[in-house]
């Protein structure tokens, strides 16, 4: 069975997501992952990781990645994907 293509996106049919809607949304996320961020402080430019950075990270993820992965077609008789595809060619040659 064949799978239909996604319809074209159309930026003017897209609704710009706040920031407010966004942070639910990662918090819900990581939530249910059982990630509590308030373990990390809020703001601090010396800590490895903040609250503030790791929202803004995730944010950014959100608005630019998505899109990019729903747009994704998997073609079931090409090859697999693979991180280092070289090296897999390389294998199954034999």
């Amino acid at each position: 069975m064949a799978r239909q293509p996604a319809p074209p996106r159309s930026p003017a049919s897209s609704q710009e997501v706040t920031d407010e809607q966004l942070d639910a949304y990662i918090h819900t996320r990581l939530a249910l992952l059982g990630v509590d961020l308030s373990a990390l402080p809020a703001d601090d430019e010396d800590a490895p990781a903040d609250q503030r950075r790791i929202m803004a990270s995730a944010r950014r993820f959100l608005r630019s990645t998505p899109a990019a992965i729903a747009d994704f077609e998997f073609d079931p008789m090409g090859p697999a994907p693979a991180i280092y595809p070289a090296e897999v060619i390389a294998w199954n040659r034999g």
